[in-house]
Order: structure tokens, then C-alpha cells, then sequence
């Protein structure tokens, strides 16, 4: 999603070319194969812990984080190597995403119209947001030491990095379509809401 705004925003003239079939089909399969990488690794040092007994996970779905938790074991390889997994691809994604966005900035700077400077930065900052959001969520689940340690803490926040960021992006794109506000205000309207 970032080199794609990065691309529509600071190429808009070569967008067609720049994002080919082929280029998003690497990035998608880019994306896949380093969430392969990362579950197998995780799945692998997870299955290597041992259990004892009937223990109760304390969390709404099966997330490694919780499941050693449950462990019997000693668990710190398992957190040492899932704080530098989960770190580097989390700073590395976030790392493109912000210098992308930074991009981004300085071509909207750089427009001439005060107008599209105002669309532009408005469409930038909700997805900034979101970004942030995402970021900010998944680095305190994942890429910080003693992640593990709080299930309440963890609970909550899986909710938002899991539920509540990736509902945001629909309402993002959505509701900037003019079709989409219209057909939502008539819908309302009908159910006497205005």
C-alpha cells in the first residue's frame, strides 16, 4: 500500500508502468514468503516447548506469544528469537512504509496548488494514522522484550492490531468515494436518521 501511494503520488505519469502485474505479484509474494519464513520458525520453536498439564491460554485466538505463555518450559530462546524475527520484519516494513511517507511529504510540498496539497495531505494523514496505529500495536505484541508477560494487555491490543486497524481501511477508501458518501447520506435518510 505505501510504494503504491508512493508511486500514484510522486510518479503519478509512470504509475502504469511502475506498477506492473509483474511487480505487484513479487511484492505480494515477497510479503507471503517472509510470513511463511516467520510462522515456520515460530511454529518450529513452539513445538519444541513442553506442556504441562491442562494449562488455559488467556487469549481470544492461538498467537505464539500466548502459547508460551502456557509453557512449562524454559521459554527464553523462544522469546529472544521471536523479539528479533518479529522485530526486524516489523522495523524493516516500517522502516519502507515511513521513508515512503516521507517521500510522499515532500511531493505534496512541492505541488503547486494549495488545493491538492490540502487533498493530498488529507488523504495521507488517515492512512498515517492507521499506519501508526498498526505499528504501534504490533511492536509493543511482538518486537519489544517481556511481550509476552501481560495477557489482559496483550488481549486488548490484539483486538486493535486484529479487528479495529484492518476495519479502518475500508472507511478510509470508501468513504472518500463521492458515490459511496451519497449512497450512505440516502441510506440514512431513508432510515430517518437526518
Amino acid at each position: 500500500m505505501a510504494y503504491d501511494r508512493f508511486t500514484a503520488v510522486c510518479n503519478p505519469l509512470l504509475y502504469p508502468v511502475i506498477m506492473s502485474r509483474r511487480l505487484c505479484v513479487l511484492m505480494v509474494l515477497g510479503s507471503y514468503l517472509s510470513g511463511c519464513i516467520n510462522c515456520t520458525i515460530q511454529t518450529g520453536l513452539t513445538l519444541s516447548l513442553s506442556f504441562c498439564g491442562h494449562r488455559e491460554i488467556n487469549h481470544f485466538f492461538c498467537d505464539v506469544a500466548a502459547v508460551i505463555q502456557a509453557s512449562c518450559s524454559n521459554t527464553l530462546v523462544n522469546e529472544l528469537v521471536m523479539l528479533a524475527v518479529c522485530g526486524a520484519i516489523i522495523v524493516g516494513t516500517a522502516l519502507v512504509v515511513f521513508i515512503s511517507y516521507g517521500y510522499i511529504i515532500i511531493t505534496i510540498i512541492q505541488m503547486p496548488s494549495v488545493e491538492s496539497r490540502h487533498k493530498a495531505f488529507f488523504t495521507c494523514s488517515s492512512h498515517m494514522v492507521t499506519i501508526c496505529l498498526f505499528f504501534g500495536t504490533v511492536f509493543f505484541m511482538y518486537a519489544q522484550p517481556g511481550a509476552t508477560s501481560s495477557p489482559d494487555k496483550s488481549n486488548i491490543i490484539s483486538i486493535f492490531y486484529t479487528v479495529v486497524i484492518p476495519m479502518l481501511n475500508p472507511f478510509i477508501y470508501t468513504l472518500r468515494n463521492r458515490e459511496v458518501k451519497e449512497s450512505l447520506k440516502k441510506q440514512l435518510k431513508r432510515k430517518g436518521f437526518f
